[in-house]
């Protein structure tokens, strides 16, 4: 399946970490009638973000989305943010877990929307006043900037934050829960969708 990375928002949801601790690859686990990363690209539609691609590991085919292979593979999200970045060379990129089972596409409407006025900052979700790193929109051309961050040593999210201007976007706390494990994956699901 082809998808033109030159479209203005892309959503792109990461797949390629371990799941050492869920035990089974999260994007594929049953959550109700839908796949986790199923519920994850609704909540990227819902907010208008289309396409969707998965970055790394092997659950696109099943997700029926695109995947565009991880430049720095087992390198954890930042190189997966990289990844997504440098792939859509242009325009915003909501990148977020596979993961992200309440995922609202209110949040990520909010989450565009603040990354179109901000000018070239990517704008992150914020919950309690820290940044919510599992939902953010971010400009294709900080990909390089970031590849390079990370091939500097740096893993994290948070010390790319550090080295960026940013702005921030509250958001509905439910709506950047991940599920790490099966029982976090079932009380995630217990609770109430949030409201569009």
């Amino acid at each position: 399946m082809e998808v033109d990375a030159a479209c203005s928002v892309i959503g792109a949801v990461l797949c390629g970490g371990r799941s050492t601790r869920f035990g089974s690859d999260k994007a594929l686990a049953a959550a109700g009638d839908q796949l986790v990363g199923e519920r994850v690209i609704s909540g990227l539609r819902t907010g208008g973000v289309d396409p969707v691609v998965a970055i790394g590991g092997t659950a696109g085919d099943a997700l029926r989305i695109p995947t565009v292979p991880d430049r720095r593979p087992g390198g954890g999200p930042l190189g997966g943010l990289a990844t997504a970045l440098l792939w859509a060379r242009s325009g915003l990129v909501v990148v977020v877990p596979c993961d992200l089972v309440l995922l609202s596409g209110r949040d990520v409407r909010a989450t565009v929307d603040a990354a179109v006025k901000a000018e070239g900052r990517p704008a992150i979700a914020l919950v309690d006043d820290r940044p919510a790193l599992s939902l953010g929109c971010w400009p294709a051309d900080l990909g390089r900037r970031l590849l390079t961050h990370y091939d500097a040593g740096h893993r994290s999210f948070r010390s790319a934050l550090d080295d960026i201007e940013w702005v921030p976007v509250e958001v509905d706390p439910t709506s950047v829960l991940d599920a790490d494990s099966p029982d976090e994956l079932a009380q995630l699901l217990a609770e109430p969708l949030i409201d569009e």
